[in-house]
């Protein structure tokens, strides 16, 4: 985990959603308290302006094809100089392709899992040694980050708080699980049959860790 603190904050809430290069250039001087910015990356201009200083606006880079588009993160590597620029990657295969980019870059990562499969939980758990054990990675990785934080006894909220999204109804029959105040029925959206075993033993292996990290700490 390295230099990596677990007290660090994560991306705030209110961001505002943009799709092109004029509700972007409005969008800086909105006083919203971010922007979301999606499908954008193709676009030198847009990074060009954005790295125009100083800025104050913080940006969440949204990559819904990161095994397509992960090499154009470096448009970002000027603009995190004058602004606070973080990444939202959907947990699709190839991400850790752009997972691996943004840490190059030193730049905070959102995970969106939605409810992957074996293959999906499979990389989630590379990714997440990944972030664990490589070098490189000097920012949060979320939702790894504040899951550890929350094992460790720093309260971070559920699992909708740390990837930012609208808690949705609890599913009852998620009473009886280890990680229910945690998870708060995250991977029972949208379908309510979703097998959790590989993300609980995701979840275990995340506690694991912050029980360790707590041993060691403590000697």
């Amino acid at each position: 985990m390295g230099r990596r603190q677990l007290d660090q904050p994560a991306l705030s809430n209110g961001f505002l959603r943009v799709r092109s290069r004029s509700e972007f250039e409005r969008g800086l001087d909105s006083g919203a308290d971010g922007l979301r910015v999606e499908g954008l990356l193709d676009d030198p201009e847009v990074w060009a302006r954005a790295a125009q200083g100083p800025g104050q606006m913080p940006l969440d880079v949204v990559l819904e094809r990161p095994d397509r588009d992960f090499s154009l993160l470096y448009r970002l590597a000027d603009v995190r100089l004058v602004r606070p620029v973080g990444v939202t990657l959907l947990a699709v295969p190839g991400f850790l392709k752009a997972l691996r980019m943004a840490a190059s870059l030193q730049l905070p990562v959102r995970l969106l899992p939605g409810q992957p499969d074996a293959a999906g939980v499979e990389g989630l758990c590379q990714a997440l040694d990944f972030y664990l054990h490589d070098t490189r990675v000097e920012a949060p990785v979320e939702f790894f980050h504040s899951l550890l934080a929350t094992f460790s006894g720093f309260d971070r909220g559920t699992l909708w708080d740390m990837l930012e999204e609208p808690a949705l109804e609890p599913r009852s029959e998620c009473e009886g699980c280890r990680y229910h105040s945690v998870c708060a029925s995250y991977f029972k959206h949208p379908d309510p049959f979703y097998d959790c075993t590989g993300v609980i033993g995701l979840f275990a292996q995340l506690e694991t860790v912050a029980e360790e990290m707590s041993r060691e700490s403590s000697l």
